[in-house]
């Protein structure tokens, strides 16, 4: 079984006109780097054609092609950084725990909100309790420290609730500013709610040492490995870095994710990323091992922790 932590559902109507910008722009860098020339309008075609999933069809198809048995989808609120969309955050939660639904057990969601955004207590405890979401998803780069007093009240609300809550950390793409994704801002939060389940996506980026050392010495802190893939087209320093993660912080606290459908375009698709983790124990370089049960603890076994799942019946 493999079960993606982290991904997305993508719709030109539910995220800023700012945030296709500048998946453009990097995609027509990343292009440019390998000496391709490509023009903007073109690329937009591209991504707004791959990208585009209300329904979450494409993406039940993607999960077929991979192996995966189980995708959780983190909803993005970025209109109070970038600009408001013409789906209000309301609707386009309330739109996504519908694809959940409709695919359920298959597709779970997670609730996302600006916790700047008046409001986002009350929806996310509707999000939880009426649309059956399954935790809290935060985007810092947005705008706030994860200890900033202002997020406190969804910690508390988690809490009470028996969700986690997973935050972006680490390097974020313009115009985001990275000084908000440091994973050392989720000390507090995780000393101050010792019963909530913290998860850094990304393992930091650039941050994974520190984050990896913070894991070992904490009992409610996670990560989840999504965004990786673009590293892990070096696969002799991907497999040292994954290997010093797991040494450092436990093989039980770490998740697999896709942070899909970002890497449709470039780099490992989601299907390659499974096999990749799946087949380490077998494939990692001379004088590196991963053991099968560090690689199932990675690829399913912490999920089914977090979701509460003690049966994996329960998502067939």
């Amino acid at each position: 079984m493999i079960i993606d932590f982290h991904a997305h559902l993508y719709n030109r109507d539910w995220l800023p006109e700012k945030f296709w910008k500048g998946m453009v722009n990097r995609a027509v860098a990343v292009r440019k780097r390998s000496g391709e020339e490509v023009s903007p309008e073109a690329i937009e075609k591209v991504i707004l054609s791959r990208f585009e999933d209300p329904t979450g069809e494409v993406l039940i198809q993607e999960m077929k092609d991979a192996g995966i048995g189980v995708t959780q989808i983190m909803p993005l609120d970025l209109g109070l950084e970038l600009g408001e969309p013409p789906v209000s955050i309301e609707e386009k939660n309330d739109k996504i725990a519908q694809v959940a639904r409709a695919h359920s057990p298959r597709i779970r969601a997670f609730f996302g909100v600006d916790p700047k955004r008046p409001g986002g207590v009350a929806l996310f405890e509707k999000a939880v309790k009426e649309w059956g979401m399954k935790g809290l998803k935060l985007d810092p780069a947005s705008g706030f420290y994860p200890n900033e007093p202002l997020v406190y009240p969804y910690y508390e609300k988690a809490v009470e609730l028996g969700v986690p809550v997973l935050f972006h950390t680490g390097a974020a793409i313009p115009p985001f500013r990275n000084k908000f994704c440091d994973p050392i801002y989720l000390d507090d939060v995780t000393l101050d709610f010792p019963d909530l389940t913290v998860i850094a996506a990304h393992v930091g980026f650039g941050w994974w040492q520190q984050l990896s050392f913070m894991i070992n010495r904490k009992t409610n802190l996670m990560a989840d490995i999504s965004g990786w893939q673009t590293i892990a087209k070096d696969f002799n320093l991907f497999c040292r870095y994954f290997r010093d993660m797991i040494s450092l912080g436990g093989s039980e606290n770490f998740l697999f994710a896709t942070d899909g459908p970002s890497f449709r375009l470039y780099s490992l698709g989601n299907k390659e990323w499974g096999k990749l983790i799946r087949t380490l124990p077998e494939n990692a370089p001379s004088g590196i091992r991963f053991s099968p049960e560090e690689i199932d603890n990675i690829l399913f076994r912490n999920a089914l922790r977090v979701m509460k799942i003690k049966d994996p019946k329960e998502l067939e």
